[in-house]
């Protein structure tokens, strides 16, 4: 008769014993760690909500979890810490995504919740409360500020979206309104990069490219994707001119196996280097060098000069990326990854992106991803 009393007080003993609360805290973290996840991929996506309600539902679910957890263990230090990065880590999300409320609304209140409900003493409390909103005033000024400069005097809106027939690229038609009669541009990004999820999809930023720009404003604008031969493109590409370069990169100039550099040493020299020896490639500078140049090494790396440098070295450097079109063979597009066929944009019955052109120059590469802050 006395055993139930026995095992709930075992059971107080056990979920207040400080090791066990030491060893719960440890999940405070992950949900830092998701905010920290979801600060990052402000930068760099923008996020799409499919079913908001639903995604409402799953972050709210997961917030009071984590809540649950904190306020349990909000006497250890771990999750003190927690409690202080909540909040700068939702600071990037609020800007970023304004009015995405489903998703921002259920961890910025866990931060605000844990915050002044953590075993850190009054003083505490009152010190990081004041510099979080500080950071939060300061961030928010600031952001607004810098977009209000950068901001187009113009207006700009958006009369058409769609994707390609592969549904590897997105489109989007702008018509601006402005004092020369207005304008109507073509962007064209990539969807192979974007996160998608059940309920949400982060759609990458900073890699759009520009195929059409044009003055003044068109307001009959007609746009069409077709899946072209590569074959097909390349002659299309001949009969206009044999002539077209693409410029391929240190990686592309790599896989063809071919000399990415060529340099011309003063005695007239030339070596044909890799793209990989030609930026490890060094040359000895004499006091005389060192002395104008204003630099204390006994060498310099060929691929930090500048014009100074060369002027001064007599050293010549050519670029050799920039390639035919018409010098390379199936093999050398097999070899780069360029499919057989893939899709091509007609603007008002012009091609203006070909999927060809765009992978040779990589428009979309991750590693040319431009910030995206503004």
């Amino acid at each position: 008769m006395y055993r139930p009393a026995r095992e709930e007080r075992n059971m107080s003993q056990f979920f207040g014993n400080p090791w066990t609360k030491r060893v719960v805290s440890l999940l405070c973290p992950v949900y830092v760690a998701m905010v920290g996840y979801f600060a990052y991929f402000s930068i760099y996506y923008d996020m799409v909500l499919k079913d908001a309600k639903q995604c409402c539902l799953l972050v709210s679910l997961i917030s009071v979890i984590a809540l649950i957890i904190m306020l349990y263990t909000r006497e250890t230090f771990l999750t003190k810490l927690c409690s202080i990065l909540i909040l700068p880590g939702m600071l990037l999300p609020i800007l970023f995504y304004f009015g995405q409320w489903w998703v921002l609304v259920p961890p910025f209140v866990v931060g605000i919740i844990i915050l002044f409900f953590s075993g850190m003493s009054e003083t505490g409390k009152t010190i990081w409360g004041t510099v979080i909103l500080l950071l939060y005033l300061v961030g928010s000024l600031a952001y607004f500020v810098v977009t209000s400069l950068f901001a187009p005097s113009t207006v700009a809106t958006v009369v058409e979206r769609g994707t390609s027939k592969s549904g590897i690229y997105r489109y989007t038609v702008t018509q601006t309104m402005d004092s020369s009669h207005g304008s109507t541009k073509v962007t064209v990004e990539s969807n192979d990069l974007n996160l998608d999820y059940d309920l949400v999809m982060f759609q990458v930023k900073g890699l759009s490219r520009d195929v059409v720009v044009e003055r003044p404003l068109n307001e009959n604008v007609k746009i069409e994707w077709t899946t072209v031969d590569r074959d097909e493109i390349t002659a299309e590409i001949a009969k206009i001119s044999k002539n077209i370069t693409v410029d391929l990169s240190d990686r592309q100039m790599a896989i063809l196996g071919r000399d990415a550099y060529k340099v011309t040493y003063p005695d007239g020299k030339e070596v044909l280097l890799s793209a990989e020896q030609f930026h490890e490639l060094t040359y000895p500078l004499t006091d005389e060098d060192r002395e104008v140049l204003k630099i204390e090494d006994a060498e310099m790396h060929v691929d930090q000069m500048g014009e100074r440098s060369f002027k001064q070295l007599k050293l010549k450097v050519d670029n050799l990326k920039t390639v035919k079109i018409a010098d390379l063979t199936p093999e050398d597009l097999d070899k780069l990854g360029i499919p057989k066929q893939g899709d091509v944009m007609t603007y008002n019955d012009k091609i203006v992106f070909r999927y060809y052109i765009a992978l040779l120059e990589e428009y979309f590469d991750i590693s040319k991803q431009d910030l995206g802050l503004f």
